[in-house]
């Protein structure tokens, strides 16, 4: 997720555990902590584009190796507070848990998190919460921040009711994905469509009532949205072709396995001038008018591919394509409260 997300939940799960030892400064230590996961990023400049998307959301990430990384941490916490009455025990359990918070909000968004690093480099998801949702974020700086100016009792309570209020939050958006879920595979069983391996059901930017679905056909793929307060249950499909074609002159190659690994095979392929834009359509499109083609649409995650020197190939991630950010807003509002005209 976001870093205002990351940083205030390390925030609230620290000054959870260690309101009594070290009151308002458990803040402190939990905002510097709950970041520290996503600092794998300060290696970037010495890794190439490939390495950087093996790297993120990996070792930092891990199931396994977060445990030796809360022993660590948690001791330096103990040590700087020993006077406190702060045991190294908890110091050391109370740091794993914003570790393992951290980790936990990354695996429920679409980007997928090495859980299992260095084991397996398979990005783990369950794609119920978009990147940033202020719905999730909210009730915990809410918490944090009156955790900071009331007195102990009431912020400590303010804090926990934060804490609650999100977690509740990402329960309503599991059942509300299952929901959708539903809807989607029987508009696909009522149209005929048959697909061809696994799909996706994920959030739309800034909530949980508007699902995209994500599917592989036979040379391609669908993708469908569904708002729960839709009027009916139809949903239209609109096909996207793969153009795996246009990526075998590069198939073979170190850059184009990172890719399809870390699309995890959903991805299209778009020509261009002596290269091939490859595109990641897990996290989602840009979409300002019904009329736009899938052609013309922007896309988050996008890279190029071209040949260089003695058939090498270089890899180049492109701009994320927003285009009017206020216009692709407005249409996601209109198309959550069930306006098809939308798209």
């Amino acid at each position: 997720m976001d870093s205002l997300t990351q940083a205030t939940l390390g925030a609230a799960v620290a000054a959870a555990g260690w309101h009594r030892p070290l009151g308002r400064k458990a803040l402190g230590w939990g905002v510097a902590l709950g970041t520290q996961p996503d600092l794998d990023i300060v290696v970037f400049p010495w890794l190439d584009d490939v390495q950087r998307l093996y790297w993120h959301r990996g070792e930092s990430h891990s199931l396994l190796l977060i445990i030796p990384m809360a022993l660590a941490a948690g001791w330096l916490v103990h040590r700087v507070h020993r006077g406190s009455g702060l045991s190294f025990a908890r110091a050391a359990i109370v740091t794993w848990l914003v570790f393992l918070t951290h980790v936990l909000i990354d695996f429920f968004t679409v980007y997928g998190t090495q859980l299992l690093a260095p084991f397996t480099r398979h990005g783990f998801g369950s794609n119920n919460l978009f990147i940033i949702d202020p719905f999730y974020t909210v009730p915990l700086l809410l918490g944090c921040l009156l955790f900071a100016v009331w007195p102990a009792g009431a912020g400590r309570r303010a804090n926990v009711a934060g804490l609650v209020v999100s977690t509740l939050y990402v329960a309503w958006s599991f059942g509300a994905q299952a929901v959708a879920e539903r809807g989607f595979q029987r508009e696909l069983a009522r149209q005929g469509i048959v697909v061809t391996g696994p799909a996706q059901t994920a959030a739309t930017p800034l909530n949980t009532v508007l699902w995209r679905h994500l599917a592989p056909v036979e040379g391609g793929f669908v993708i469908g949205y569904r708002s729960l307060l839709d009027a009916g249950g139809e949903v239209r499909f609109d096909f996207v072709p793969q153009r795996a074609e246009l990526a075998d002159p590069w198939r073979g190659s170190r850059e184009f396995a990172v890719l399809e690994w870390f699309s995890q095979g959903l991805w299209i392929a778009q020509p261009g001038t002596g290269n091939v834009k490859i595109i990641d359509l897990r996290f989602g499109e840009v979409r300002t008018g019904p009329t736009k083609s899938p052609d013309e649409w922007g896309h988050v995650f996008a890279w190029e591919l071209d040949e260089v020197g003695d058939g090498g190939v270089q890899l180049r991630q492109l701009p994320q394509a927003f285009g009017d950010r206020r216009a692709a807003l407005g249409a996601v509002w209109r198309r959550l409260r069930g306006d098809r005209s939308a798209w």
